[in-house]
């Protein structure tokens, strides 16, 4: 299966010569997308000579397929570094034979793995202080975020993935985190995968059955956006009620500094379905109702009284 390739739970490793105090004028290949947003972001892109295909970059610089590529096709380039977030295609063995320097840095699982890969980042191409003045800000706005949302234990399912089978999210993994730190709670949270990496296999009656209030689509791979032609998915509560939302897909795959969007945009989603729940009318008229009958029968009471 695609994703059971893709998400193969990675340590965290970096080639044991690569310095902590990086030149000005090291060459960096990024073949992760994630870590060439937080090199721009640093406004250290000067360093960059190649970045992978996904990669949104506005100046002149090479393009490689990362799922492809092999380290004796990236040794011409000459570079420094090579970043992965992957070990596609065994180009970590690769590296290691052509003795280039590399830095494995996995999808984080929490807000602290995001912190400490853009301040290992900072410290690789010579932009600490401003890798720090970053995560400290995101900690600020993160928190704001996350203090000021109280989501009642509301039930939601997050896809990932599912022409190849379907795919969520567990506490193991970022988004599985910003759900708890939500107060949301998360249909797949304490679903295991047998490879650690946080992102579960589930069955369609799993799914039916949890009946979640809300569903986030955070991958594109499904062209029909009306799930309620998915067999069985009709009456689910989060299809019934129009509580279903897409994700854009490169801010939910990627965990750099647009973190802070991630958690804004998943938070956003409750928010806004809670303003436009269709029962808010209802309720509105009734308590105008209500009220009316309140002056309506206090106005007669103390007439009485006069009389």
């Amino acid at each position: 299966m695609k994703f059971k390739l893709v998400f193969l739970a990675l340590l965290f490793s970096m080639c044991s010569n690569v310095t902590q105090e990086a030149s000005e004028e090291i060459r960096v290949v990024s073949l992760s997308t994630t870590h060439t947003e937080i090199i721009q972001s640093l406004e250290a892109e000067e360093t960059l000579i190649a970045v992978d295909s996904f990669s949104e970059v506005d100046f002149p610089v090479e393009v490689i397929d990362a799922y492809t590529v092999t380290a004796e096709e990236l040794a011409p380039l000459n570079p420094d570094v090579v970043i992965l977030a992957f070990d596609f295609n065994g180009i970590v063995e690769g590296l290691e034979n052509q003795e280039i320097n590399y830095v494995l840095l996995p999808p984080a699982k929490n807000f602290e793995d995001v912190y400490s890969q853009i301040e290992t980042i900072g410290s690789l191409v010579n932009k600490k202080s401003e890798a720090f003045s970053t995560t400290r800000d995101m900690k600020i706005e993160i928190n704001r975020i996350l203090d000021n949302s109280n989501f009642g234990n509301t039930s939601v399912y997050h896809e990932i993935g599912y022409s190849y089978g379907i795919y969520s999210v567990n506490s193991n993994s970022l988004i599985g985190q910003i759900y708890n730190s939500l107060g949301v709670v998360n249909i797949a949270n304490n679903i295991e995968d047998p490879y650690g990496s946080g992102y579960p296999a589930l069955t369609e009656e799993q799914v039916i059955e949890s009946n979640p209030e809300y569903i986030v689509i955070g991958h594109s791979d499904y062209l029909n956006k009306d799930l309620s032609t998915r067999m069985g998915w009709e009456d689910i509560n989060a299809i019934e009620n129009s509580n279903v939302y897409f994700l854009d897909e490169n801010l939910a795959n990627n965990w750099g500094t647009t973190t802070v969007e991630l958690v804004e945009q998943i938070a956003l989603t409750f928010e806004e379905s809670a303003q436009t729940n269709p029962y808010s009318d209802y309720l509105l008229l009734v308590s105008l109702l209500i009220l009316v009958m309140v002056v309506f029968f206090t106005n007669r009471i103390n007439t009485k009284e006069r009389v």
